[in-house]
């Protein structure tokens, strides 16, 4: 009984009546499932093997997008401290100078500027579902932020670099040296004359000094007056800046000219008895904004003065 099945004949050149091979129905129609089933299995694998390889391309360069991003937002981190180092430099040079408190960003929250890239720092390490648009418009935030921070304390420095700067032609101006070596023999304010025995008002200070002793510039600044004047004898005035002068009578010789400039510590005349006097000795006046004012307290050296109070 002839068996229903398949028969295959494979021929080849050194057999003349080829090879057969006799398959039944059954066995034909599993090995074309099993063929099938191999070819359908190639395929998945290499189509899954093309997207993974894609996948992966993606993932490489999303790990890059994602590193640079890290370096970026470690650099404004980094930028943020340093300027926030510039802002606390800038708050103490201030204090000290006795200057007001620097500028505040407009709309800036009170922390420390870039506190929200340490966040986004963190959000990327941890793998933050968000998208590329919102982590870059993060970024730019911070950074625009950081910019008008930078731009404040440039102005704010440069004020306290003005300020500073007046401050010291300030100070270069202030007559805070004592003029000569001597004691205090009659003080400013109100006082009896000793020419007339009446009551007046002592427009500066008599330092009793020995006849040639050295008088000094207390502050820089320029000759205004060398000459004489009545009651005075031979005298000098200083002009400093900022409103002050000072005035020195009673010389017994002057050592600058009209249009001189002095700077603090130069001689610029002799104590003498020159004018109304009743001995060698000093008349020294400060006046600010030709108002006279008591020279003792712009002296910066307490010793000097607390000396020159005691010799007397």
């Amino acid at each position: 009984m002839p068996r229903n099945g398949y028969t295959l004949v494979l021929l080849t050149g050194n057999t003349p009546r080829g090879r057969q091979f006799h398959l039944t129905d059954l066995g034909f129609r599993g090995a074309l499932l099993g063929g099938l089933l191999t070819v359908l299995a190639l395929g998945y694998l290499g189509y899954h093997f093309l997207v993974f390889q894609v996948d992966y391309s993606e993932l490489a360069h999303l790990r890059e997008t994602v590193q640079s991003q890290e370096e970026m937002a470690a650099q404004l981190q980094t930028l943020a401290q340093e300027l926030n180092r510039l802002r606390s430099f800038d708050t103490q040079i201030r204090r000290l100078a006795g200057m007001e408190a620097g500028p505040t960003p407009q709309g800036a929250p009170p922390r420390a500027v870039g506190g929200g890239t340490l966040e986004l720092a963190k959000a990327l390490k941890e793998g933050e579902q968000a998208s590329q648009t919102q982590l870059l418009a993060r970024l730019y935030q911070d950074l625009e932020r950081l910019e008008r921070e930078m731009a404040l304390r440039a102005e704010s420095l440069q004020a306290v670099t003005e300020y500073l700067t007046k401050q010291k032609d300030r100070l270069a101006a202030t007559p805070a040296l004592w003029p000569t070596e001597g004691y205090v023999a009659s003080r400013f304010g109100p006082r009896t004359s000793p020419f007339t025995g009446q009551p007046q008002q002592h427009t500066g200070i008599d330092i009793a000094a020995p006849s040639g002793t050295p008088i000094r510039a207390p502050a820089d600044g320029v000759v205004t007056f060398a000459g004489t004047l009545p009651g005075y004898g031979h005298a000098v005035v200083l002009t400093h800046g900022f409103g002050f002068k000072t005035f020195y009578g009673h010389n017994q010789r002057n050592q600058v000219s009209k249009g001189q400039t002095v700077k603090r510590g130069q001689v610029i005349a002799l104590v003498g008895n020159t004018g109304y006097s009743t001995g060698a000795h000093l008349h020294y006046e400060v006046l600010l904004n030709d108002q006279p004012h008591d020279p003792l307290k712009y002296i910066v050296d307490e010793g000097q003065r607390a000396q020159a109070l005691r010799g007397r």
